[in-house]
C-alpha cells in the first residue's frame, strides 16, 4: 500500500549539532506513525567542521532520501522549495561572546538613539520652540527647562514604549513589534540571497 508523506519544509534552520536530520528542517506529517518517526531520522547530512557553517538543500534532495529510503511512497511538499541550514556548534566561550556581543549592541543603540534624538532637536530648534510657547501663554521668558521639557521628555519615552510595543521583558500585546517586523524582514531577504547565490554556484559548475 502506498504511503503518502507530507513534509513543511523551513526556509532556515539551525542546529548546533554535526548530524543534521529531517526532522531538523522539516515538520512531517504521516498517517503511519511509524513512517513518520522513520522520515523524521533520515539524515541530510553531517557537518566535519567545528566552525560556523551553512548550506542550502533543495526540497527536491529530501523528497530523493524518504523515496528511496520509504518504498512505494507519495512526499507531498507544503513548504518551501529551499532551506538554508545554519550549523552553529555550541563552544565554551559561546556563552560570554554572546553576552559580549549584547551589551555593545546595547551600548551602539542606546547612544545611537540618543544622538538621533539630540540632533533631532537640534535640527528643529526645539528648546527655543519650547520658549516661545513658554513666552506666548505666559507672557514672561523662559528661565531654564520648565513643564514643557519635562511633558515632552516623558511623551517621548511613552512613545517609544508604545511604538515598539516593548519594554523590557513584557510586551503591552502579542502584535509583533516594528523592530521584530524589520528583523524577519531582514533574515528573509538575506535568505534568498544566499539561495539565489547558492542556486547560481550551482549553474555555473554545471557548465563547466
Amino acid at each position: 500500500m502506498s504511503e503518502t508523506i507530507y513534509i513543511n519544509v523551513q526556509q532556515s534552520a539551525a542546529v548546533n549539532h554535526p548530524v543534521v536530520r529531517i526532522s531538523d528542517v522539516a515538520e512531517v506529517f504521516c498517517e503511519n506513525k511509524s513512517v513518520k518517526q522513520q522520515v523524521d531520522k533520515l539524515i541530510i547530512t553531517e557537518f566535519k567542521s567545528t566552525k560556523e557553517f551553512k548550506q542550502v538543500f533543495s526540497t527536491c534532495y529530501l523528497i530523493q532520501i524518504i523515496t528511496e529510503t520509504v518504498p512505494n511512497c507519495q512526499v507531498e511538499s507544503l513548504g518551501e522549495t529551499d532551506c538554508i541550514v545554519y550549523y552553529k556548534p555550541v563552544g565554551k566561550q559561546s556563552v560570554w561572546k554572546n553576552r559580549l556581543k549584547c551589551g555593545l549592541v546595547s551600548l551602539l543603540a542606546f547612544f545611537g538613539a540618543a544622538f538621533s534624538i539630540m540632533t533631532f532637536n537640534t535640527d528643529v530648534t526645539t528648546s527655543e520652540l519650547f520658549d516661545h510657547i513658554y513666552e506666548l501663554f505666559t507672557g514672561k521668558p523662559a528661565e531654564g527647562p520648565g513643564i514643557l521639557q519635562l511633558s515632552y521628555s516623558i511623551g517621548l519615552f511613552l512613545g517609544i514604549i508604545l511604538f515598539f510595543n516593548h519594554g523590557g521583558r513584557y510586551k503591552l500585546t502579542n502584535d509583533p513589534s516594528p523592530l521584530q517586523v524589520q528583523m524577519r524582514q531582514y533574515e528573509q531577504g538575506v535568505n534568498q540571497a544566499f539561495i539565489l547565490d547558492a542556486e547560481r554556484n550551482q549553474e555555473s559548475r554545471n557548465v563547466d
